[in-house]
């Protein structure tokens, strides 16, 4: 016969997490390595597409001109921008 009282027992019980799975720990490391990978990726993206432009403005603003092909500044003559 079920009681009330053994019901409420089974109700109050504390819940008990089991651990996680090892396909579960794999499937975050996996995860975490993705996303470290990809901000990895960005961040040497950020840097190349940005180095490029400001050479070109610190030459400029020290009154050179940039040499495109050879990709130095040039303080004698006046190279065509691209």
């Amino acid at each position: 016969m079920w009681s009330s009282t053994n019901y409420l027992r089974s109700m109050l019980k504390k819940y008990e997490k089991q651990p996680p799975n090892i396909w579960e720990r794999r499937l975050v490391v996996v995860f975490g390595a993705l996303f470290a990978i990809t901000v990895l990726l960005f961040a040497v993206w950020a840097v190349v597409l940005f180095v490029g432009p400001t050479s070109v403005d610190a030459c400029l603003d020290q009154g050179g001109s940039y040499d495109y092909e050879l990709q130095r500044c040039d303080f004698e003559s006046d190279h065509p921008a691209p």
